[in-house]
């Protein structure tokens, strides 16, 4: 199985998770049949957002670990075919190993809609099909 992570960097911050796979930042390939990885800056696989998706596919990629993620690139995301985990914490060697002793949850929208930063988790400023909760 091959995994798609977003690193801090290449080199001093190689195995801490970063916030979110972005295509500024930088992320690790790892091989779970050979036991290791490759770091490279994320405009290494693709130029955009828009190529992303299909340079991990390329890379043939079926899973990703990551802090948080937007909940319309997690729909984008399942509906293509991968599988995205939710890390516990920042350590990359963890998060690999417990996602080999399935120990890591799926991101489910609810998750993903904590994290929510285009339009803060309010349905008014968007057309989502969330339900509103008055504010006391």
């Amino acid at each position: 199985m091959r995994i798609a992570i977003p690193v801090v960097d290449r080199e001093l911050q190689r195995n801490k998770i970063a916030g979110g796979l972005n295509v500024i930042g930088y992320v690790c390939i790892f091989d779970t049949e050979i036991g290791k990885g490759r770091w490279m800056k994320t405009l290494e696989l693709a130029p955009n957002m828009g190529e992303l998706l299909p340079a991990l596919e390329r890379e043939n990629i079926s899973t990703i670990i990551s802090r948080q993620v937007q909940p319309m690139a997690l729909k984008v995301l399942v509906n293509k075919g991968f599988s995205v985990y939710k890390s516990i914490g920042d350590k990359l060697d963890e998060n690999i190993g417990m996602l080999i002793k399935n120990e890591l949850i799926t991101f489910d929208m609810e998750a993903a809609m904590l994290n929510a930063a285009v339009c803060g988790g309010a349905c008014e400023v968007c057309s989502t099909d969330c339900e509103e909760t008055p504010n006391p």
